[in-house]
């Protein structure tokens, strides 16, 4: 008699999520049917979807457009009838064509550090009424994974107790794994699973999946990187929390260009930057390839990555043994930030795992690193 296949349902809101999640999938679904969500959260995703090319690599493609969600700061009363009734918002952010191949799954798959937005919930609430014995589990979303707990599914404790008393559902029970690449890197608040609830899992990476994965990803987004001259990159800081001091932030960027030479070193401004706009002499990286992506193409390998602490540069390290270097500036931050960067034993466990990453704690490391 033939074993059901597990039937898995993913969640991809960036190219990040969907390159994390093909490593899963290889790694612990290949007797699964997968099929997958993208969502409006990257605007690219839309035409992925549209293309079709993920149908290679799942057995069905959903689009969730957020905008369709009319509340997602729903009532006591709402919840409560979506969750245990009837759930019209699945349905409405799903296209109509594909709503009929919305199934019963086994398994859901998202990355969120912290609380799952607002798609992955109207999914839960739905994927838990089609089948009372769903299993959660989360995989990283970068940085904020490592140091950021992840909160449960089922936020409130009157919602938990609804679950377990109508449905036998025990929330803790069925959401207790966090994949990442690195567990060791995690900080305390995330590796505690006693005060979590989650258990670290490790996405194994071996060269041969790698490979496979860097060949998946680049027929998926048919992407192609800008290759460019300049040895050093700096990184802009996203700065959502404020910054203090433009001037420390600029004078510091300016002093590295100076250093190795304006003609070998370029800013790729963040797209949450504030500050990343810097005079004609020094020149601007832009590419319409996402840059986890110009990292799997190798276009970063013989460069040197700069950054006070944006984690983007890492990427390529823990998804694809980058070789590049990566030199961190956060202690030359001074007043830089609202907000100071108190994440020591990631970085530092990061430069114990990884080659050619480094920590310049004071400018005459950062010269001799760049020398």
């Amino acid at each position: 008699m033939q074993t059901q296949k597990r039937k898995v349902l993913a969640v991809a809101s960036t190219s990040y999520h969907l390159m994390v999640f093909l490593f899963i999938k290889d790694a612990f679904l290949k007797d699964a049917q997968v099929d997958l969500v993208l969502t409006d959260k990257s605007a690219y995703l839309y035409e992925l979807y549209q293309s079709g090319r993920t149908d290679r690599y799942f057995h069905h493609t959903f689009f969730a457009d957020a905008k369709k969600i009319r509340n997602p700061y729903k009532s006591a009363p709402v919840n409560l009838w979506e969750s245990f009734v009837y759930n019209p918002t699945v349905k409405a952010m799903l296209t109509e064509k594909d709503y009929p191949a919305f199934t019963t799954y086994d398994d859901l798959y998202f990355a969120s550090p912290g609380v799952p937005d607002e798609i992955v919930k109207e999914l839960i609430k739905t994927c838990i009424r089609k089948n009372k014995k769903l299993s959660l589990h989360r995989f990283e979303d970068g940085f904020a994974s490592y140091t950021k707990p992840p909160v449960s599914s089922v936020s409130t404790v009157m919602g938990r107790r609804l679950y377990q008393t109508i449905w036998g559902y025990d929330i803790h029970r069925q959401e207790q794994e966090l994949y990442l690449f690195e567990p060791s890197l995690a900080e305390k608040n995330v590796a505690d699973s006693a005060a979590t609830g989650f258990t670290l899992k490790q996405i194994p990476k071996t060269p041969e999946r790698i490979a496979l994965v860097t060949e998946q990803i680049r027929d998926i987004l048919q992407f192609q990187s800008r290759r460019f001259p300049q040895e050093y990159l700096f990184l802009g800081q996203g700065t959502a929390n404020g910054m203090q001091n433009s001037n420390t932030y600029q004078s510091l960027v300016y002093e590295i260009a100076s250093h190795v030479g304006t003609e070998h070193f370029l800013v790729k401004p963040h797209p949450r930057g504030q500050y990343d706009a810097f005079d004609d002499t020094i020149s601007v990286y832009s590419d319409t390839c996402p840059f986890e992506l110009a990292v799997a193409d190798g276009t970063m390998e013989d460069k040197t990555l700069l950054s006070y602490y944006s984690t983007a540069c890492v990427s390529g390290k823990l998804l694809f043994n980058s070789r590049c270097r990566i030199i961190f500036l956060y202690p030359l931050a001074g007043d830089s930030f609202n907000e100071k960067c108190d994440y020591e034993d990631y970085f530092h466990t990061l430069c114990s795992l990884y080659d050619n990453i480094y920590i310049a704690h004071t400018k005459e490391e950062l010269w001799k690193l760049l020398s």
